[in-house]
């Protein structure tokens, strides 16, 4: 019997498609919720439940919380995590803690009835021939859709962790291939990373934040789905050129067998030609000490890290809405900075 109320859904679809030759099919589970008015899908998502109109699936009733009840890929399978003032039901016993649940689980909000399916699944990334994942420690695949995938804490996060902060790190595809950001201090992928560090991500490679570890992985169409060794992929400029104009100026990169071309405000400019340029004795490519940086960039001014954080943020998210990767571009190490280029690249600055 349905309550009394009304319940709609936000954005969600079952709809299969063919596959077809030379796609990336990658085997996994699939996990979905049978609900009164349909199906709804949380293989690839989080599923969460109440009053609010920025939830999955909206119930209004008198005893619904603005969010009830979160839903979300675990590290066994699906898990329960009630939020809400009434308690939620699983097989008709009262959950009030994480709950993990099994094929066939019914779960009851308020009078409203949803039952839990189960099926293995081939998986084909919307037409790219690449597909990455991130690996928990107990084996669960979590598919890196969109252009970014944000971790941490908070119901709007991609892939929860319930005791981390909201937000804790993203990983973004703007570029075709994933690029670490940590967005708050302590996330450590080769190194313990300042936030707003940005880190480009290659297959195996391992993020850790507190005691949880998600290991990067990729899988390749044309392979059957096997993974393409990091050393495939070029990490450096091979060509970079700098031309001033009477406004900032104009920043043409070679790496990974494409060229990039972008214009850069003053700041960022100066910043990029102080890089490709230092003075004396310091090469292209080397780490220049930030204070160095700071003279450079701000003759004359009092300005330090701080100022300097800031500018390298918005260099870099300047190249990413242009299309280009900025983590294998810059490195920071040891109080130093530098542009990454590749043995014997080509630079030309004026």
């Amino acid at each position: 019997m349905i309550p009394s109320g009304t319940l709609r859904f936000a954005g969600v679809s079952a709809s299969g498609r063919q596959r077809r030759t030379g796609d990336t099919i990658v085997v996994t589970k699939c996990y979905w919720l049978d609900a009164p008015h349909g199906r709804v899908m949380i293989s690839a998502s989080k599923v969460l439940i109440g009053r609010s109109p920025d939830c999955t699936i909206v119930l209004e009733g008198p005893q619904i919380s603005r969010y009830h009840v979160l839903l979300r890929l675990g590290g066994e399978g699906i898990e329960l995590l009630p939020l809400g003032r009434e308690p939620v039901l699983v097989n008709n016993l009262e959950r009030r803690a994480l709950t993990t649940l099994r094929e066939g689980d019914v779960i009851d909000v308020c009078g409203w009835t949803f039952r839990v399916g189960e099926a293995e699944t081939e998986a084909e990334p919307d037409g790219e021939k690449t597909a990455w994942f991130l690996e928990r420690q107990t084996g669960l695949l979590h598919y890196i859709k969109g252009p970014s995938y944000r971790v941490g804490g908070d119901l709007k996060d991609d892939l929860i962790f319930v005791d981390w902060e909201p937000s804790v790190l993203s990983v973004d595809m703007g570029a075709g291939t994933p690029t670490l950001t940590a967005l708050r201090p302590g996330v450590w992928c080769g190194r313990t990373l300042e936030a707003g560090e940005r880190v480009a991500l290659t297959d195996g490679e391992r993020i850790t934040y507190r005691d949880e570890a998600l290991t990067v992985r990729e899988k390749l169409a044309q392979a059957g789905g096997e993974t393409r060794p990091s050393s495939e992929r070029t990490k450096a400029a091979v060509r970079v050129a700098l031309e001033f104009l009477p406004r900032g100026g104009k920043l043409t990169v070679e790496i990974g067998g494409r060229v990039h071309t972008t214009e850069l405000s003053d700041r960022r400019c100066d910043l990029v030609a102080c890089l490709l340029k230092p003075p004396a004795p310091f090469r292209s490519g080397e780490l220049i000490p930030e204070d160095l940086l700071c003279a450079r960039v701000w003759p004359g001014e009092k300005n330090g890290r701080t100022e300097l954080n800031s500018l390298l943020y918005r260099l870099r998210q300047a190249l990413t809405e242009e299309g280009i990767d900025p983590a294998p571009l810059f490195e920071r190490r040891g109080g130093g900075l530098r542009f990454c280029l590749a043995p014997d690249a080509s630079v030309v600055v004026g």
